[in-house]
């Protein structure tokens, strides 16, 4: 639903654009090389928009594994201990 509302604002965005071209660019090389600077911003847009949502989805299936949260408890669990027995052993000296 987000994704869709996003995609029509830019699709809104690019046909505004192309009307302002339209409209205030008389010369027709001109508004031709405008026009297809619209349609390359709104290609990339709307890839950046999908890769975004990718990013996201995948982040959330990955922090909402319980695997996730156990490796990463391991890894600090690991580097305090590290940690701690480093000052033990310069304490000991």
């Amino acid at each position: 639903m987000l994704k869709i509302l996003i995609e029509n604002t830019a699709e809104a965005i690019q046909t505004s654009k192309k009307i302002f071209v339209d409209t205030f660019v008389k010369h027709e090389g001109l508004a031709k090389n405008m026009h297809d600077f619209v349609d390359a911003q709104h290609e990339y847009t709307k890839k950046a928009i999908d890769v975004g949502f990718t990013t996201a989805s995948n982040m959330h299936k990955t922090v909402t594994d319980k695997s996730f949260y156990v490796d990463t408890f391991k890894s600090v669990q690991e580097t305090a201990q590290t940690i701690f027995n480093t000052q033990k052993k310069k304490e000991e000296k």
